[in-house]
């Protein structure tokens, strides 16, 4: 069934300006069951009571889905992303354990739980997780030229997918379900029905050694060219003796093939996740849920049991809750407004819950629902909403992970009390012409003069870990401030009530329950959370599968700064991750999938979803990542750093003079005695090149954002597709 690229726009004043900073969303297509798979044609079995099974390559066009025990890739076609029944190639995973036991359906134990499709270093890898606890993985190109291959080649579809041989395959005791992946530090993490989160870490080969053809682990994914991964070894650190023993080996801990036991939950752990940016390169941070709605932080280096663990139970009744989904988000990649309800989607409520400040923003599901109820938020002329681009200002996360201070002359002891207030006041009254005015005076001048420079030569890696040394000595919100504001919240305005948010020292988390989504601003405080109750209600009350009301369907677009997520019953969430100046970091429910047009049109199908995927539209997709990680080159001195990231076989450019900005004293424990340089370890090095490599596109020029897909697979092999982008333009 098609239909003309048909766009969800009202032509009221208060929605156009809406629509600026809402992603546009429009229809692509409907693919029946009935036009999928004619009476003729047989059609795969879908698996009940699942994570996710589908995922698209940000990279290659190419779809992955999973039925019983076997992946299908299938090659999305024309502009409306058609399927069809053939796919192009099934995959029959290589088992760790072929004969272990099934946890849900004992007769098929090697029935997938969840794909996912990331970037695992410089390659794009699938993971799969199945009952039985098998995690196997494969190199997302190296299935693209399979396909390639067997095309040219002739014969029928599927092709036969005997020479794509996994890099990873190993087994984790029970049925395995939660699976994440650190693109920079080489990591994969995998949540079993045991209570453990298995963390395996790849040995990291320094890139240089790559020229004698004896590295098989860098930069490519680990072990593609090995010869047989049923063979690998690890070391298993699985107590706090032996991960003591590790610690010691700190900065030589990744020598060798790492397996680590994380413990701490006693339940089922649906999800675990790392925060897989480069603001933490070496993978310090990871959170997990359980099905109890707890949520644990832990280290990754430093202990095998969580730094906290915090409860997601709202104090209100309704149904009980339970974990399903949690995810660290980028404290940059985030839209800025001036007004709590262009960051919220509506007039956030304020309430203690436990001791704690909620924005409750359930309202905003409302909004979107009826979008004529926006028209009474009409923004007036001297209230225009002005949109920064995807990124916080670099003052509050540099780019080379230092405080800006070459502008602001180190301050007398005199001087300092009267510049640290007026910072404050700058930071709580923007002015006019630039409403969005932020001081990093306040951050820089709570840092004691002992750590000053220690902290501005540190890169990128510490800068999260430093702030959060200092967590709880100045906290951003006063208990007592925050229980007269409920009282009189009606009276006062909010900013005279809720001190201004400090620069974020943290990242945030978003968390998904049975029907619930809520955020924290910072994951080890327990003041501040922003609450959507039931945003998908009104998609889903007369749904016969209110058992499946679950939303752990989701993903997380972070160019776009946007998070996609559905629940199994059917409904679907977009979400864009927001900051304002009184809140912090918030979010907004900019649209509920399928539209009010396609369910008075009867074209939802009934049954659940099977999975959900989104990627680059064909035309769009992410460039291959960067062609060299240089070592043993300063990345402040971008001009040797990026000649060395574009040349990695090229002499260097000779320089008269060494360039300063790159000097170091001798005594600098981040350098490396004798070069000058800062002794980064390969994932900072990775995390530089991949900020500074930025290739030009077809697609530049052309459009103010790359335009994404999203494909919702439902259980009776009915897809619905849709095209969203970002229109900066207005």
């Amino acid at each position: 069934m098609f239909f003309p690229p048909i766009e969800e726009t009202v032509t009221m004043g208060a929605e156009r300006e809406t629509q600026r900073y809402r992603p546009q969303v429009q229809i692509l297509n409907v693919e029946t069951e009935e036009e999928r798979y004619p009476s003729d044609v047989s059609k795969p079995t879908v698996s009940a009571w699942r994570c996710n099974l589908a995922a698209l390559s940000q990279r290659r066009n190419l779809l992955f889905t999973a039925y019983l025990e076997d992946i299908y890739v299938w090659i999305p076609r024309g502009p409306h992303q058609l399927l069809g029944s053939r796919p192009e190639m099934i995959i029959h995973p290589v088992m760790k354990q072929p004969n272990a036991p099934g946890y849900i359906e004992p007769s098929r134990p090697d029935t997938i739980n969840h794909i996912l499709v990331d970037d695992l270093g410089v390659d794009e890898v699938l993971l799969l997780a199945t009952d039985s606890g098998n995690v196997t993985g494969y190199n997302v190109e190296a299935i693209y030229s399979a396909i390639n291959r067997s095309a040219q080649y002739g014969g029928a579809r599927p092709f036969d997918a005997h020479e794509v041989k996994p890099f990873f395959a190993e087994h984790v005791h029970l049925s395995a379900w939660g699976l994440a992946t650190h693109k920079f530090a080489r990591l994969i993490a995998v949540s079993a029905n045991t209570g453990v989160i298995t963390v395996f870490a790849f040995a990291l080969v320094d890139p240089v050694s790559e020229h004698d053809g004896s590295s098989p682990n860098s930069p490519e994914t680990p072990n593609v060219r090995g010869s047989d991964v049923l063979e690998n070894t690890w070391v298993s650190i699985d107590s706090a003796l032996s991960m003591e023993e590790l610690k010691k080996d700190i900065p030589n801990h990744r020598t060798r093939n790492l397996r680590l036991s994380y413990k701490g939950h006693f339940d089922n752990i649906p999800c675990v996740s790392f925060a897989n940016f480069e603001l933490d390169p070496n993978a310090l941070w990871m959170v997990s849920t359980d099905i109890l709605n707890r949520v644990f932080v832990w280290r990754v280096w430093d202990s095998l049991t969580p730094v906290k663990s915090t409860s997601y139970d709202c104090a209100r009744g309704g149904r009980e809750q339970r974990g399903w989904f949690v995810l660290p988000l980028h404290p940059r990649r985030v839209q800025q407004h001036h007004f709590k309800s262009d960051a919220c989607g509506c007039e956030p409520k304020p309430k203690m819950m436990n001791g704690r400040m909620v924005f409750d923003v359930t309202e905003a599901a409302d909004h979107v629902e009826a979008r004529s109820d926006l028209v009474s938020q009409q923004v007036t002329a001297d209230e225009y909403v002005t949109i920064s681009s995807l990124t916080l200002p670099d003052d509050i996360f540099p780019l080379d992970g230092s405080v800006h201070t070459g502008s602001q002359p180190q301050p007398s002891s005199s001087e300092h009390g009267h510049m640290a207030s007026e910072a404050s006041e700058t930071a709580s009254h923007p002015t006019a012409s630039n409403p969005f005015r932020f001081s990093t005076e306040v951050s820089y001048y709570e840092v004691a003069p002992s750590r000053q420079s220690l902290r501005v030569r540190r890169g990128i890696t510490n800068l999260i870990e430093e702030e959060n040394e200092q967590w709880g000595l100045d906290r951003a919100v006063d208990a007592d401030r925050l229980r007269n504001f409920v009282r009189f919240r009606d009276y006062i305005p909010l900013r005279d009530f809720v001190l201004h948010p400090r620069n974020p020292r943290f990242f945030p988390i978003l968390h998904f329950s049975g029907n619930n989504i809520t955020l924290d601003p910072y994951p080890l405080d327990d003041e501040i959370r922003t609450l959507s109750r039931s945003p998908l209600e009104s998609l889903l009350e007369n749904s016969m599968f209110t058992s499946c009301d679950r939303l752990n369907l989701v993903q997380y677009l972070p160019e776009l700064g946007i998070v996609v997520a559905a629940s199994q019953a059917g409904g679907v969430a977009i979400i864009t991750l927001t900051w304002q100046e009184e809140i912090g970091h918030t979010f907004r429910l900019d649209w509920l999938l399928p539209f009010p047009t396609q369910e008075r049109d009867d074209e939802c199908p009934t049954p659940p979803l099977m999975g959900i995927a989104a990627s680059p539209m064909p035309g769009f997709e992410m460039p291959p990542d960067v062609p060299c990680i240089p070592r043993d080159v300063n990345p402040k001195d971008r001009l040797r750093f990026n000649h060395r990231l574009l040349n990695p076989d090229g002499d260097e450019p000779s320089t008269a003079t060494p360039p300063e900005c790159g000097a170091s004293s001798p005594a600098d424990p981040d350098v490396s005695p004798g070069s000058g340089y800062p002794n980064l370890t390969i994932p900072e090095s990775h995390a530089y090149a991949s900020d500074i490599y930025q290739p030009h596109e077809t697609w530049h020029g052309y459009h103010p954002s790359r335009h994404y897909r999203l494909l919702l697979l439902f259980c009776d092999h009915t897809v619905m597709s849709y095209e969203f982008w970002h229109d900066w333009r207005g």
